[in-house]
C-alpha cells in the first residue's frame, strides 16, 4: 500500500489503522470518534483503506477461521445503528455463503466501514490473540510515524 503525499489518504489511513485499533481495544467511544464528522469522500477513503488492509492480512496469514463469539463481541461495539447490519454481513461471511466485498456491497457506507473493521480486527484477534493484535496495531502506526506520515489528527 503507498500513499504518497496525499494528505487524505494520510487522514484515511489513520482513521483506518484507529477504527480496527479501537475494535480491538473494545473502546466503543473511540469507534465513534474515528468517522465523525466525515464526508462521504473521506469516508470512501476510509474503505478503501481498510479494504487494502484486510486484503495484506489474507496475504499474510491466509484465511483464519472467525469464530461467532469474536464476530458477536466485535459487532455488538458497533454503533447501535450499524451493528446489526454489519453482524449479519460478517456472519454470512464466516459461514461461507459469501465473500466480504459481495456481503458488504448492499451496505451503507458507514455499515461497509464497520463491518471490513470487525472482520479485519477478528482475523488479527484470531491470529494472534488480543495481546499481540493490538501490538500489531501499535507496530503498524509506528511504522506509518517513520515513513514521514504522523497522525493529522488528535485523539480525545
Amino acid at each position: 500500500m503507498t500513499i504518497g503525499d496525499d494528505p487524505w489518504m494520510v487522514d484515511a489511513m489513520w482513521r483506518a489503522a484507529d477504527l480496527t485499533r479501537a475494535y480491538l481495544a473494545q473502546d466503543r467511544t473511540r469507534i465513534a470518534d474515528c468517522l465523525a464528522d466525515l464526508d462521504t469522500g473521506q469516508l470512501e477513503r476510509v474503505l478503501a483503506w481498510l479494504v487494502l488492509t484486510h486484503d495484506d492480512l489474507f496475504d499474510d496469514l491466509g484465511e483464519p477461521p472467525m469464530t461467532v463469539r469474536e464476530i458477536d463481541t466485535a459487532a455488538a461495539l458497533a454503533p447501535v445503528e450499524t451493528e446489526l447490519a454489519t453482524t449479519a454481513a460478517v456472519r454470512r461471511v464466516t459461514a461461507g455463503k459469501t465473500g466480504l466485498a459481495h456481503a458488504v456491497e448492499e451496505l451503507t457506507l458507514l455499515d461497509q466501514i464497520h463491518t471490513v473493521a470487525i472482520c479485519t480486527a477478528v482475523i488479527l484477534l484470531e491470529a494472534h490473540g488480543r495481546t499481540h493484535a493490538l501490538k500489531h496495531a501499535d507496530t503498524q502506526t509506528a511504522d506509518y510515524e517513520r515513513m514521514g506520515h504522523p497522525r493529522p489528527y488528535t485523539i480525545t
